[in-house]
Formats: C-alpha cells, sequence, structure tokens
C-alpha cells in the first residue's frame, strides 16, 4: 500500500516541467519561509510589546525542537530505506540515504504551523496546507514514502496535545522570566557605560 501510494505521486513528476519546478521549490525552500515565520511573529512581538506573540515564536521554537529530537531518536532505532535506495524512482532532487521514517519536513512544518496558529488562527490554517503541499512534495520529488508524512504528523499532533496540556505554560513562564532577567541586564548597561566613561 506505501509503495503503491508513493508510485501514485512519484509517478507525475518528469511529465509537466511547470509541476516538476513548483514541487521542486515546495521541496527545498518553502520551509525556510517557516521558519522565517516565527522570526516575525517575534519582531511583531517587539515592535507592538506583546509578550504574548514572543512568547508563542519562543514555544512554536521548543515544540519544533521537541519533535525533529524525537525524530532523530525513531530514525536511529528504526532505519527506513529511502525509495529511490532499493527502486527506480523519479529522483528530482539528490539527497542522502539517511532513514526515511519520519519526515523531518512534514515534522517541522507542521510544528510550526500548529505553533503559530495560536498567534493567528488564519496563518495557521495557511501553513497547515503549506506543509501538506510541501510534504506530498517530497513523495513527488523521491524523497519520501507516503507513510513517512503520516507517521511524522501523527507523532507532532500527539507531541503537541501533550506539550500544550503539560509543558507550554511551563516553557512559556521560563521565557518570560528569562526576557524579564535579560531587559533588567540591558537596563543597567547604559549606566555601566557612563560610570566607565567617568
Amino acid at each position: 500500500m506505501n509503495m503503491e501510494l508513493f508510485r501514485l505521486i512519484n509517478n507525475l513528476a518528469n511529465k509537466n516541467i511547470i509541476l516538476d519546478k513548483t514541487m521542486i521549490f515546495f521541496s527545498k525552500y518553502v520551509p525556510y519561509i517557516f521558519m522565517a515565520a516565527i522570526v516575525i511573529v517575534f519582531i511583531l512581538g517587539i515592535k507592538q510589546k506583546k509578550c504574548e506573540y514572543r512568547k508563542i515564536a519562543f514555544s512554536t521554537i521548543v515544540i519544533t525542537v521537541i519533535n525533529l529530537i524525537l525524530n532523530l531518536i525513531i530514525r536511529s532505532i528504526f532505519h527506513v530505506d529511502r525509495p529511490f535506495v532499493h527502486n527506480k524512482v523519479n529522483l528530482l532532487l539528490p539527497h542522502d540515504t539517511a532513514s526515511s521514517f519520519p519526515s523531518n519536513h512534514a515534522t517541522g512544518t507542521m510544528s510550526i504551523a500548529l505553533g503559530l496558529g495560536k498567534y493567528n488562527r488564519i496563518l495557521g490554517m495557511i501553513m497547515t496546507i503549506l506543509s501538506i503541499i510541501v510534504s506530498f512534495s517530497r513523495v513527488y520529488v523521491g524523497h519520501h514514502y507516503p507513510m513517512d508524512i503520516i507517521g511524522a504528523y501523527i507523532i507532532v499532533y500527539a507531541t503537541s496535545y501533550i506539550y500544550n496540556l503539560k509543558l507550554r505554560s511551563k516553557a512559556e513562564n521560563l521565557y518570560e522570566i528569562v526576557e524579564k532577567k535579560i531587559a533588567t541586564i540591558l537596563e543597567g548597561i547604559p549606566s555601566l557605560v557612563s560610570r566607565t566613561e567617568k
């Protein structure tokens, strides 16, 4: 079933140059847009003086890192060869032979989409759709099986649920404490400089 689904999607490749380039773009570059979105939300939090925005950005980074670490652990225990290792596939981008399951692209983008959904529901929905397209593109270009994507999404939704229930408030409180300490230190710098100049 996994291989049949993979073939169904991957066989679309090399038939339309515009679609190929679009899928390559989503696979290679769109994840950077997700990272930029976290930075933008954080900067908006600074400019608009809204600690809540900054906490959401920080919390999104935390859950994304947790999920990627989980991926690393799963990959080290349970190795799955990439589709192109033992099969003839339409490989549109070169890739190493690291374990295929679960997909880091699916994990990272969906973690960010769910995290930033706390900042803005519409943004979260748009990023969820973009994550699905990124994940589809990973199968399209020949890097992942569909189950690598589905498995990644199951992990993300499960860990995000537990995180929001048990750890989110603690992580955000920790951020607030650290931010206040940094602000206190920065406020003391001008007086330190003026004393040194005297």
